[in-house]
């Protein structure tokens, strides 16, 4: 049996981001796995300059179940920005903003969720070089604050991580499941999970139990390098309950 870290991410307004192209920040549907051990690494008091990013990433592979999306919702922003010239480089915010009689302005538009709740597992690696106990304990009591997406996306409640020993992904959800619901009859703050899709990394296909795979994508959200802010195409696979 595995012992897998199984918590719930939920919040008012949450932002799924994918690839950032010109002026819209379009949101995804599921939330991007850089942007989850990224909130673990935040949990367990790493800093983005520090090391120890990239065998976080190796030490888990993930899997999501959606267990509420929400309803979508657009936001709009207006920004200062300075011409465009040939051979002109800036580096920081300040600089571009120096000479202000010469700026412009562009509206962009940003992506959310609204009241979306899911279920993350982490799954150890033969890699891993974390105790799941420690990052489930990090996580209940985090060194920085998590966020759903953005900064302005806080998370509506503590993550409520627990270990589960399971040997499929069926069985961890099913028993997180049991966890929660003793704690929801105690908090009626908290919603019932249960979800209907699973996104899973393709390592975890032949533990995914009763859950059919449906489809399969590729999302660049796998992390190369922090410190280079690269990140690498990773398959996911996408499964769904027995009808």
């Amino acid at each position: 049996m595995a012992e897998t870290i199984v918590f719930r991410l939920e919040a008012p307004l949450a932002a799924f981001g994918g690839l950032a192209v010109g002026e819209r920040r379009s949101g995804h549907r599921r939330p991007a796995h850089s942007a989850i051990l990224g909130l673990v690494a935040g949990a367990i008091g790493l800093r983005r300059e520090d090391p120890g990013h990239e065998a976080l990433v190796a030490s888990f592979w993930l899997a999501t179940r959606r267990d509420r999306l929400g309803a979508p919702l657009a936001d709009f922003h207006t920004a200062q920005t300075p011409p465009q010239k040939k051979g002109q480089h800036f580096a920081t915010r300040a600089d571009e903003l120096v000479d202000k009689h010469d700026l412009g302005t562009i509206v962009s538009r940003r992506d959310y969720w609204t009241d979306a709740a899911f279920t993350v597992l982490l799954w150890p690696t033969p890699e891993c070089v974390h105790d799941p106990k420690d990052i489930a304990a990090a996580l209940n009591r985090p060194r920085f604050a998590g966020f759903l997406g953005r900064k302005s996306c806080p998370l509506g409640h503590p993550p409520n991580a627990r270990i589960v020993s399971a040997d499929r992904l069926d069985q961890a959800f099913r028993a997180y499941d049991v966890m929660l619901a003793e704690q929801v009859a105690d908090d009626p703050l908290l919603s019932r999970a249960g979800g209907d899709e699973i996104a899973f990394d393709l390592a975890l296909r032949p533990v995914i139990g009763e859950w059919i795979e449906r489809s399969r994508e590729s999302r660049r959200d796998h992390l190369l390098s922090r410190a280079n802010w690269q990140f690498g195409l990773r398959a996911e696979g996408l499964a769904g309950a027995k009808q």
